[in-house]
């Protein structure tokens, strides 16, 4: 079995065996890193993941994913929980790049853009705070933009699963499906 040697400093079982600890058995720290991978995956699901494996050694604390035909490899870097080091098919990556990739692979247009939706901010206009602005406007343009790639027989199964009447007001005037 091959192992990807780096220079970081890894977590392992024998950090966790003090008596005073209450947290860090083999079992705590396998539902640490289902969950931290659950919070990366297209939603927030176990139906994602195919196979764990604690694949741990006296190195280091490791456990494998296989999400389809991808290998996600998540190595405990920091005693606190959520505090891992992701590699993606051998490939080392930071989380946010690890949810993109996931997200833009296994999640259809009509969904992303159903899951994000919820996220439109009808009163980004009004903001102050400069920083908060362009935050909200730039998640407005990203929801916007989801609907305008979609097909326009998914903008209309959108249309019909879309509560807010203020985005779907906007969405039918600028697109006038």
């Amino acid at each position: 079995m091959k192992y990807i040697k780096t220079f970081e400093a890894y977590q392992s079982y024998t950090d966790y065996q003090n008596p005073e600890k209450t947290w860090g058995t083999p079992q705590d720290l396998k539902e640490d890193a289902i969950l931290t991978l659950k919070r990366l995956l297209p939603t927030f699901d176990e139906k994602w993941i195919n196979k764990v494996t604690d694949q741990s050694t006296d190195q280091g604390i490791k456990f494998e994913f296989k999400i389809g035909r991808d290998t996600v490899h998540m190595y405990k870097v920091g005693n606190f929980r959520g505090q891992w080091e992701f590699y993606l098919n051998k490939k080392k990556t930071d989380s946010t790049k690890l949810k993109d990739y996931l997200e833009s692979k296994y999640l259809k247009d009509l969904d992303k853009f159903l899951k994000y939706a919820p996220s439109y901010d009808h009163t980004a206009a009004y903001i102050d705070d400069g920083g908060s602005y362009k935050k909200s406007t730039n998640t407005n343009k990203f929801i916007l933009n989801l609907f305008d790639n979609l097909s326009s027989g998914d903008q209309k199964k959108a249309l019909r699963k879309v509560n807010d009447k203020y985005l779907k007001d906007i969405l039918l005037k600028k697109n006038k499906v």
